[in-house]
C-alpha cells in the first residue's frame, strides 16, 4: 500500500515555477486531483484545473466551500476522502480555519493522507497544516492555533519577507515542543513519514530542542538552511 503524503508548494499554479513537481504529483495519483477551496478562489481554481491538464490532469473536481455547515456535511466529506489527491488553498486564512477547524471535512483531509494519498497545500494556506498558523494583520505576522494535520510543526510560506523569520524563530522559542518551517517563495516540500524532502527552492528549519532559556531571551537556537535535493528528519512526524 502507498504511504499517504503532506506537500507544501509556495508558487502559484498559474506562473508554472513548480510544473515539474506539480506533474510528479499528478502521474503519482494517475491524473486525478480534487481541488479544495473557498468559495471566493472558485474561478481561480477553475484556471488551476486548466493549467492542469497540460500536466497530465485527467479527472480533475473544484470543491468550493460557501458556508461551515458544508464542512460538515458527509457528502462532501466523503467526496474529499475518496480522492487521491487534494490540494488545498485559502485566502483569509483565519476565516478558513474557522471554517474547516474540527469538522467532518478535516476528518476526510486525514482519511486521504491515511489511505495513501496526498494532501498538497498551496500558497498560504502551506500555513495553515502545522500546529499553528501564520497570517498578516495589519502589517504583522501573526499566529494563531493551525488545523494540526502535521503535529509538531509551525509552518510559514514567504519567509524571506520582511519579519517573517523573526515571527517564526519567536514562535518556535517560545514553544520549543514545535520545529518551525520556513519556506521561500517557489518552494516544493514533501513530509512523508518523518522525512522531508526538498524538491524545489529552500527551507529554514528552526528547533529550539537543544536551546538555552534566559531572563533575557534564548541561546543556541539551531537554524538549518536546506536546498533542493537535500532530505531531513522531522521528530513527532508519522
Amino acid at each position: 500500500m502507498r504511504q499517504g503524503f503532506f506537500a507544501l508548494l509556495t508558487a502559484d499554479p498559474l506562473r508554472g515555477a513548480l510544473r515539474r513537481v506539480e506533474a510528479r504529483l499528478l502521474e503519482e495519483a494517475r491524473g486525478e486531483a480534487l481541488f479544495l477551496v473557498p468559495y471566493p478562489l472558485r474561478d481561480l481554481a477553475e484556471a488551476w484545473r486548466l493549467v492542469y491538464r497540460d500536466l497530465g490532469l485527467k479527472r480533475g473536481r473544484v470543491l468550493y466551500l460557501r458556508r461551515r455547515e458544508e464542512a460538515f456535511d458527509p457528502e462532501v466529506a466523503g467526496q474529499v476522502a475518496q480522492s487521491p489527491l487534494v490540494l488545498l488553498a485559502a485566502e483569509g486564512l483565519p476565516e478558513f480555519l474557522d471554517l474547516i477547524r474540527q469538522s467532518l471535512l478535516l476528518q476526510a483531509l486525514l482519511e486521504v493522507h491515511r489511505k495513501g494519498g496526498g494532501v498538497v497545500a498551496l500558497g498560504e494556506a502551506a500555513g495553515l497544516l502545522g500546529e499553528a498558523a501564520f497570517y498578516a494583520l495589519e502589517g504583522e505576522v501573526r499566529a494563531r492555533l493551525g488545523l494540526a494535520l502535521l503535529k509538531g510543526l509551525a509552518l510559514l510560506p514567504k519567509v524571506e519577507e520582511r519579519g517573517r523569520f523573526l515571527a517564526l524563530s519567536r514562535l518556535v522559542a517560545d514553544n520549543p515542543d514545535l520545529v518551525g518551517l520556513g519556506l521561500l517563495e517557489n518552494t516544493a516540500l514533501r513530509l512523508l513519514r518523518g522525512l522531508g524532502e526538498v524538491w524545489a527552492g529552500g527551507v529554514t528549519l528552526v528547533d529550539a530542542g537543544g536551546a538555552e532559556f534566559t531572563h533575557r531571551g534564548v541561546k543556541g537556537l539551531r537554524v538549518d538552511v536546506l536546498s533542493e535535493g537535500e532530505r531531513f528528519l522531522l521528530p513527532g512526524l508519522d
